[in-house]
């Protein structure tokens, strides 16, 4: 369930700038290790998961250690908000370096919001919008997944982001519980503002506490969506205008305002409606501050939640506490457990995928750019055996397995993850390519991640080279020097070293990065993985 992005969620801060690693030969970490692990059960949730023998690499670090502890010394608050935002496609955390090692995913959101309640602990859980950042039939899906999951976290309002509003949500919101219904937006309207698809605004009294919400996409966004015919569009401060009075005749104790844009637009848009206290604003800083912004001359503040579901920021309100609210980041590491209901969807949206097949997630097989057609690994190791048995001891060669080892549930026809865990497909864009990867029963020799994805196809090169196909001299040459890589002295992707103009290390960043290899050194790792010519 990958989107690749430029941010890490690795348990604590990233560190340098990359977006990484290689392909068939250049790689030498546990693809897929840590994928559906063991977790240990909470009373709130069930854990889920198949375990695996971890190298020592991927054990699990303990979370407390690496990210701090949570709630210190707060009292139980008369109402705890919860926000979250921009989920942008990661149902669950997203790579291969090991779950474990990594934030986010609603599987534990939802442990997390269960230990809240099961602490008697009064919860409004809010949401900015942003589930997910990409198109296509299986971005639609993955909303549904996610408006779902939120419908049965006990979410209590959810915004638009502008890529949530092109996958056609007008049709998921029809199939909707009404009565549990989350969308609110006050200047986006599903079809209009009348039909009850979407609420304009809610207020939400909780621990005695009266909170009025809504919720607003950002002006550069509405004006992308004008095209749209099925949607009620209005600018977010003449949408504001329209809602405050009737919020202000209900008599809050606090008022918020989510606001899918960026956070100047959202410090703009709180300055103008002074009304609102607490403000949050989506597409800013890609881990939440420690603490939230405070909105000059004035008691209000600004909240960020980050990047691809990994926190989740907790206010904590006090009728007569001194203070009077308390502010928690909370990353969601493994000391959330997987919960179980969660993990059923899950379940069950991969078992869709594989009834809907590629040719329902609209997935036509596209000629490569070279024009070549791919031959397996198997072909390549006739003559090149030595490379082939450097091949065939690193984790690349065993890529599809890992989708079915370690994978809970198995991943083996999400494309999400069969694009880099395959041979012949797309993986920044995730199609397949003609004559590439199909299935293990129909193409079994292009399982794993291949020599030809980073080779290119060499089909035509082997037939050549085996006589069954007659080429001149020239023509064969060229077919083989279409195929070979060559490695710049100083190539890598570290300060001071070659990578604008490094082919390989650029290449092998189309599947490793910065989710999937947050470790990969090209210098240290090439050593280890090195084979070369034919023998």
């Amino acid at each position: 369930m990958c989107c690749l992005v430029s941010s890490d969620n690795r348990l604590g801060p990233r560190k340098g700038p990359f977006r990484l690693a290689g392909l068939a030969a250049l790689v030498v970490m546990v693809v897929g290790l840590g994928m559906g692990l063991l977790f240990a059960a909470t009373e709130s949730s069930v854990a889920v998961g198949a375990s695996a023998k971890l190298p020592d690499k991927h054990k699990k670090v303990d979370p407390i250690e690496a990210n701090g502890a949570i709630f210190e010394g707060w009292p139980k608050p008369d109402v705890a908000v919860v926000f979250t935002g921009e989920l942008d496609g990661y149902l669950e955390p997203c790579g291969c370096a090991g779950l474990e090692n990594q934030l986010g995913g609603l599987k534990r959101r939802a442990t997390f919001l269960k230990q809240l309640r099961g602490k008697g602990w009064p919860v409004v859980a809010l949401d900015a919008g942003g589930q997910e950042k990409d198109s296509g039939i299986q971005a639609g899906h993955k909303l549904e997944f996610a408006y779902g999951a939120l419908m049965k976290l006990g979410y209590d309002a959810v915004g638009f982001g502008e890529n949530d509003l092109k996958l056609d949500p007008l049709q998921v919101a029809i199939n909707l519980d009404g009565a549990t219904n989350p969308l609110v937006s006050a200047n986006v309207g599903l079809g209009d503002f009348e039909s009850g698809l979407s609420k304009r605004y809610k207020v939400i009294e909780r621990g005695g506490v009266r909170i009025g919400i809504t919720t607003v996409l950002g002006q550069k966004e509405v004006a992308q969506m004008q095209h749209a015919a099925d949607l009620k569009l209005l600018g977010p401060h003449e949408a504001i205008l329209e809602v405050l009075p009737k919020l202000s005749e209900a008599k809050c104790d606090h008022m918020i305002l989510l606001v899918n844009a960026m956070p100047e637009e959202a410090k703009e848009l709180a300055n103008r409606h002074q009304e609102f206290d607490w403000v949050l604003a989506t597409r800013g800083t890609e881990v939440p501050p420690k603490e939230p912004a405070t909105m000059e001359g004035r008691d209000a503040h600004l909240i960020e939640v980050g990047h691809k579901g990994m926190y989740a920021v907790v206010v904590g309100f006090y009728k007569n506490g001194a203070p009077s609210f308390r502010y928690q980041r909370v990353p969601l590491d493994h000391r959330f457990a997987d919960d179980a209901e969660i993990y059923k969807m899950q379940v069950e949206y991969q078992n869709n995928l594989k009834s809907m097949g590629w040719d329902g997630l609209g997935l036509k097989p596209t000629a490569h750019p070279s024009g070549r057609k791919f031959a397996g690994s198997k072909v390549c190791g006739d003559c090149h055996t030595k490379a082939a048995a450097a091949f065939e001891k690193t984790p690349h060669a065993h890529a599809t397995e890992t989708l079915l080892k370690y994978a809970n549930p198995p991943r083996l026809h999400d494309p999400e993850c069969v694009s880099c865990h395959a041979t012949g497909w797309e993986p920044q864009k995730n199609f397949p390519f003609e004559s590439g990867f199909v299935s293990m029963e129909k193409t079994p020799e292009l399982a794993g991640n291949g020599c030809e994805n980073c080779h290119g196809p060499a089909a035509k090169h082997a037939a050549a080279e085996n006589g069954e196909l007659e080429l001149s001299e020239p023509e064969v040459e060229q077919l083989r020097a279409a195929l070979r890589l060559n490695i710049l002295p100083n190539e890598g992707n570290k300060d001071g070293q070659v990578f604008d103009q490094g082919k390989v290390v650029n290449m092998c960043q189309q599947c490793h990065d910065i989710d999937n290899s947050p470790e990969f050194d090209f210098q240290k790792y090439w050593p280890k993985v090195k084979h070369e010519g034919k023998d």
